[in-house]
């Protein structure tokens, strides 16, 4: 597909606010669901996987906020909103090794 074409579509298809096109937009979505059950399974899998990281995510999140209050290091507003926006698995995981030994908050979330 052409990027000219591409382009086209995303921007026919994007959301309007007006209920009824929407509405018939969801439905044309619908139908070329149905029409490609491949397709549909690959983004039910996807939004599982999402899901399932998105999980990850919360509970390492809620790990390391345990961790810090039991070694009694406060956590700052803006540390607490860099644990919540953080959406890599890898960097929660570090700042929770670094927690178990950190003298404060700020220094575990190197």
């Amino acid at each position: 597909m052409s990027t000219t074409a591409r382009e086209e579509l995303l921007w026919r298809f994007a959301r309007t606010g007006d209920p009824e096109i929407d509405a018939r937009q969801d439905r044309i979505l619908e139908v070329l669901l149905s029409a490609n059950p491949r397709m549909k399974q690959r983004l039910v899998d996807e939004g599982r996987h999402e899901g399932r990281l998105e999980g990850r995510l919360d509970e390492a999140r809620a790990v390391l906020r345990r961790v810090l209050a039991h070694r009694q290091l406060a956590l700052t507003p803006e540390d607490a909103a860099r644990i919540e926006a953080c959406a890599d698995l890898a960097t929660l995981e570090r700042w929770l090794e670094q927690a178990l030994t950190a003298s404060s908050a700020s220094q575990a979330l190197r």
